[in-house]
């Protein structure tokens, strides 16, 4: 009887990981990676220059800083891009702040996807 249940766990566990390889066979990224930005020698700016070592070589494709004058115009430029994960914004709290005090041509919540990084051993 404990054999029967360990080999349907294990069979259960098979049949479940059987999807995985598909989604991990895909060959990202493949062209180049643009994060966008405000304006040049922003606090935005410095933060994306001081990451792009981190991101290209790892990932061995070329990161592209994409400067916009405002923050307005950065998000709203992010937000009419592709879903290929192959456009990357980096702004502060004007993203959710901005929305609140004017119109703004893009919703927060259902235009942009944060991307949650797992900490290396832990």
């Amino acid at each position: 009887m404990l054999r029967i249940r360990i080999f349907v766990a294990l069979l259960s566990v098979g049949i479940t990981m059987l999807p995985a390889g598909v989604g991990y066979a895909q060959d990202y990224p493949n062209k180049p990676i643009r994060i966008i930005t405000s304006a040049a020698c922003g606090g935005s700016d410095l933060i994306v220059r001081l990451i792009i070592p981190g991101l290209a070589g790892p990932l061995k494709q070329s990161v592209i800083v994409d400067n916009r004058g405002g923050s307005l115009l950065a998000s709203e430029v992010a937000a009419k891009a592709a879903p290929d994960g192959y456009t990357l914004l980096v702004n502060g709290a004007s993203l959710w702040v901005v929305p609140l005090l004017q119109k703004a041509p893009y919703d927060a919540v259902r235009d942009f996807s944060p991307i949650l990084a797992a900490r290396e051993g832990g």
